[in-house]
């Protein structure tokens, strides 16, 4: 019974074919979209990870620090839950490390009569303290103690970046929905069209005594292959634009530490599973209304 199910599935798709193709497409670019919001939440998400995984609070210490004041202050700050290591800078290696990094451009700062830059300790958090209310709650601390002339943890560039990623989630989730939707009324409307076009013999072969699921089963059969081909197409759409673009994008130009990832397998096999899902779901409210099951 499979074998002969799957035959007159192939032969409906044969003779309509463009009520399929345009069911397929619309698939196709539903997954296409879900699937490009996808690959952004999915890096989008890594980059802050690694992101704070780099984050370290920079304290500069007043001029008129003396040696013992500093060690009394590296002690104080090595004892705030979160810390997990210290690393005290000189304005000498500070300066230094300024010219290495300046390159050429070194020879500008020789005119300067004394070093400009402060003593500061460079302090690394523990990888359950990343988040920005943690990060927040221990530069206040460190601002409080004595001999601390500033305390800087890129606190804009955070809360900026934070806001954007919450933007393109919740509107990500939004577009998911409507392209579920629609996606979901095209393929039960185009499985409608299907059954309309073969009313006739759909209604000569209930008359001579074939059973509903002689006729559904090839529709869902139908339902769920355009589902799999859909997501498919969409996907390879994605996979292209995605090779042809990001080869292009020098790694300097975002993050050195990040590189840019096309969506995990797994996330891939669950789109293709919802996809197909879809298309069955689509075709059976559409069966369910036109032969009322």
């Amino acid at each position: 019974m499979i074998i002969p199910t799957f035959k007159r599935a192939y032969t409906d798709i044969l003779n309509n074919k463009f009520l399929h193709m345009v069911c397929v497409i619309t698939i196709a670019l539903s997954v296409f979209i879900v699937a490009a919001f996808a690959l952004f939440f999915t890096n989008a998400t890594e980059l802050l990870d690694a992101w704070q995984k780099g984050i370290r609070i920079i304290t500069y210490l007043n001029d008129d620090v003396t040696a013992a004041r500093r060690s009394d202050l590296i002690t104080k700050i090595r004892k705030l839950s979160g810390v997990a290591d210290i690393k005290f800078i000189s304005k000498d290696d500070a300066f230094s490390d300024l010219k290495q990094k300046i390159g050429q451009q070194s020879s500008l700062l020789d005119g300067l009569d004394k070093n400009p830059l402060p003593d500061s300790i460079e302090i690394r958090l523990a990888d359950s303290f990343r988040k920005l209310e943690d990060v927040q709650k221990i530069a206040q601390q460190i601002e409080t103690l004595s001999s601390v002339h500033d305390v800087e943890y890129a606190q804009k560039w955070l809360y900026r970046f934070n806001g954007i990623y919450n933007l393109f989630k919740v509107t990500g989730l939004v577009l998911a929905g409507i392209f579920f939707i629609a996606t979901l009324l095209i393929i039960a409307n185009t499985i409608r069209l299907i059954m309309y076009a073969r009313r006739e013999e759909l209604e000569i072969i209930r008359i001579v005594g074939a059973d509903e699921g002689f006729i559904k089963y090839p529709l869902f059969i139908e339902a769920i292959i355009q589902g799999l081909s859909g997501a498919f197409i969409g996907l390879l759409a994605l996979y292209l634009a995605f090779q042809f673009t990001i080869p292009n994008i020098k790694s300097d130009v975002l993050f050195s530490f990040f590189e840019i990832r096309f969506i995990p397998f797994e996330f891939l096999f669950a789109i293709v599973i919802c996809s197909m899902m879809i298309g069955w779901v689509g075709c059976y409210f559409s069966i369910r209304k036109f032969l009322r099951l």
